[in-house]
């Protein structure tokens, strides 16, 4: 009974919540990984016998399958602390503690599902599944206060004078057909078609409050100067189509190994920035606005092109002979970024796993694995790469429910840290002294000075620090 409201409280409350950092709110976040079991051991899986949900790492999995018809259901929580911290104190602080500069939080909803079935033939197993799955996300958020806190040390509130808002959403679902076939428990082999469609929307806006509006009014300029809101839209579709195969070979009744390959995918982009049309454009807008309030521009092809790299994974399953059962598995990735932009270069991603099944068949999983990514940063309107490393790690453990259901709970936490110009430059709220009014100010040489309110370029940027919590479930059910 306990089981069966642990499983129901998860499927009322899931549902799959995703969570991503605002970096990706443009060139998307991949999502690799959708099975608890195999999240739990360090998102492993080239080789394995789990779940249905392998054979989105490796399709020859789904040849390994055991009964006749099956489903799977996956569901995640992901939470996404960002926090940015400038190496000294500044007007627009909308959290102050330990130098952070803001802090954000986001969940957002989504799910994963699959059906196989199983035909067997002479010394061959064939076995078909179905498949819909988010493939790419662009849902992240991001929000910061603008603040005049020079008077926030004689206890008054500082007042806001404008609300910031980075808001992206949508994503690239995945359905997917998959064959494998299985020759004597010896050789897997199998393959995914995919059909891959989906939309983003990302929005730019920067709001000023009463507060600022009343200020100005009062300032030494009043009819002249008025505060007008920002605000910025782009919207794309995508379609692409992805092919994946895979193997695995049985070594010995101990070792096993396997293969998966996934070319890159070139998609077909459409959409708007605004009022235009992104074929027409010769520049896009960039993640900020220049202290004018227009956008830096910069290679359009960064927004109007959109590639995943082609993924070539490798692994191996080792079962030591213990007397309680054991796997240990570790796979080797490569990622050709270098196919996504010339500014990237190709990379390995590492991940190892364990699984040790305890007495009434409980399973430990423990894991780590280690990834590089790439992002585009802007520098005095040149674009460079940032590489960024993800080090991650992993448990969880699972259960049978009714003989029939299988429910695996899988945690993952993990962490990164890069240097990153001010989202929103702090000069727009300046406009070199005409928003005077704003601010406590003072004059020199009769010249009208701010010693704080001043754009930072990468002589001092930000430091973002991002914490991700990932904890997924997923439900099997066999017959």
């Amino acid at each position: 009974m306990r089981k069966i409201v642990i499983v129901t409280t998860l499927l009322l409350i899931t549902g799959s919540l995703l969570s991503y950092s605002i970096l990706e709110s443009v060139s998307g976040n991949y999502i690799k990984n959708l099975d608890a079991r195999s999240a739990a051991m360090g998102q492993t899986g080239v080789v394995s016998t789990g779940r249905l949900f392998d054979m989105f790492i490796n399709p020859a999995n789904l040849a390994s399958a055991k009964s006749n018809t099956g489903f799977q259901l996956g569901m995640n929580f992901v939470n996404d602390t960002e926090n940015r911290s400038l190496p000294m104190y500044n007007s627009f602080d909308a959290y102050s503690g330990e130098g952070t500069y803001v802090s954000n939080e986001n969940v957002f909803a989504d799910f994963s599902f699959a059906a196989y079935y199983k035909y067997e033939i002479m010394d061959f197993d064939l076995v078909a599944a179905l498949s819909y799955r988010p493939q790419i996300s662009f849902d992240a958020n991001y929000f910061e206060e603008v603040r005049n806190n020079d008077n926030s040390n004689n206890n008054d509130f500082p007042p806001i004078l404008a609300n910031n808002y980075i808001e992206s959403e949508g994503a690239v679902n995945a359905a997917a057909f998959s064959l494998a076939a299985d020759y004597r428990d010896f050789i897997n082999v199998g393959f995914e078609i995919a059909q891959l469609d989906g939309d983003a929307k990302w929005e730019r806006k920067i709001n000023w409050t009463d507060d600022a509006i009343d200020k100005l009014l009062m300032g030494p300029n009043p009819d002249s100067l008025v505060l007008e809101n920002y605000y910025s839209k782009l919207k794309r579709e995508f379609k692409g189509m992805q092919f994946k195969v895979g193997a695995n070979i049985t070594i010995s009744p101990r070792i096993a190994a396997g293969f998966s390959f996934v070319p890159k995918v070139d998609f077909d982009v459409t959409g708007t920035l605004d009022s235009l049309d992104i074929e027409d454009a010769v520049y896009m807008y960039y993640s900020q606005p220049d202290s004018l309030g227009n956008a830096v521009a910069v290679d359009s092809t960064m927004y109007s092109e959109f590639i995943t790299p082609a993924r070539m994974k490798a692994g191996i399953c080792f079962q030591p002979q213990n007397i309680m059962k054991t796997n240990f598995n570790c796979d080797v990735e490569l990622v050709k970024w270098s196919e996504v932009n010339d500014l990237y270069d190709d990379e390995f991603n590492f991940f190892v796993g364990i699984e040790h099944v305890l007495k009434h068949s409980i399973p430990i999983r423990i894991g780590f694995s280690y990834e590089t990514s790439y992002g585009l940063q802007n520098h005095n309107g040149f674009v460079f790469s940032d590489k960024i490393t993800k080090p991650s790690f992993t448990a969880g453990t699972g259960f049978t429910l009714l003989d029939r259901f299988t429910v695996d709970i899988g945690l993952q936490y993990s962490y990164r840290k890069y240097e990153a110009l001010d989202l929103f430059m702090d000069n727009y709220y300046w406009q070199d002294g005409d928003y005077e009014a704003l601010w406590n100010v003072y004059y020199e040489g009769g010249v009208i000075s701010s010693p704080i309110i001043q754009d930072r370029g990468w002589e001092n940027p930000d430091t973002v620090k991002e914490r991700f919590v990932n904890l997924k479930t997923s439900i099997s059910f066999n017959w």
